[in-house]
């Protein structure tokens, strides 16, 4: 089938994700991509209950390239799911397509950052990730919720700019 939502969202997997995405966009595992998570064991624990009936994998970015190619040679659906929008952009330069639209879900403020809107907050290595992202084909929709409207990367980036 398909990964059928990707996503940077830096809570990666809660109740948003399992029962508001997961409504909007059919999903049967969930692969997730952060090196830093990987390493987290006590964070992998919670994030596989978070994930709770959905299969789970939690990969670090050089796993990930034969992971993602697996889910999107599956006869299944699969979110991709990462903390970051680097790791994104590392995927991609490695030569890995995901698909051509990254959703924005919550990235909350962080030192270092602006803040843009309802849970978005970034930096400058969030907006160079962004540029990259975008110049590789890739759209950026700013979605906390299926139901919300979307934003693009250049009314944020705009925004950014002007902070």
């Amino acid at each position: 089938m398909t990964i059928s939502l990707v996503r940077v969202d830096d809570r990666v997997i809660h109740g948003q994700t399992t029962t508001r995405w997961t409504k909007a966009r059919p999903c049967y595992g969930i692969l997730v991509v952060s090196d830093k998570i990987h390493a987290d064991k006590l964070r992998r624990r919670v994030l596989k209950a978070a994930a709770g009936k959905y299969k789970l994998g939690i990969y670090t970015e050089k796993q990930s390239p034969d992971r993602i190619q697996k889910a999107i040679d599956s006869d299944k659906n699969y979110f991709l799911i990462s903390d970051s929008p680097q790791n994104f952009a590392s995927l991609l330069k490695a030569g890995v397509r995901f698909g051509d639209e990254l959703n924005i879900g919550p990235m909350n403020t962080r030192p270092g950052t602006k803040v843009l809107g309802r849970t978005v907050a970034i930096d400058e290595e969030d907006y160079t990730a962004f540029d990259y992202i975008e110049s590789q084909g890739v759209k950026i929709s700013f979605q906390l919720l299926p139901d919300d409207e979307k934003k693009s990367w250049a009314s944020m980036k705009k925004k950014f700019d002007s902070l």
